[in-house]
């Protein structure tokens, strides 16, 4: 059986402006870049997947509606380390 992970990673704004200017709550320049991915669950079974990342985009769907960022989300299969002796 094939373990997998689930991984998230975010919309997020980020200053360009050369001189990093930040006027009244607002960049000058600024431009929306992904962050890199990161994990939210190790080792999932694969007969939930479908499950939790509903709840995961569920969930997203809420923050947003908050106020929140805008979030990705993947399935990954995890590859075992191996040893050499």
């Amino acid at each position: 059986m094939s373990r997998l992970q689930l991984e998230t990673r975010k919309l997020l704004t980020v200053n360009t402006d050369p001189q990093r200017r930040f006027y009244n709550g607002c960049y000058a320049k600024s431009e929306r870049q992904w962050s890199a991915w990161d994990w939210l669950e190790w080792d999932v079974d694969p007969d939930k997947v479908e499950e939790r990342l509903k709840w995961w985009r569920d969930l997203n769907t809420y923050s947003v509606s908050v106020g929140g960022t805008t979030s990705e989300y993947r399935v990954v299969p995890i590859h075992p380390c191996v040893r050499s002796e």
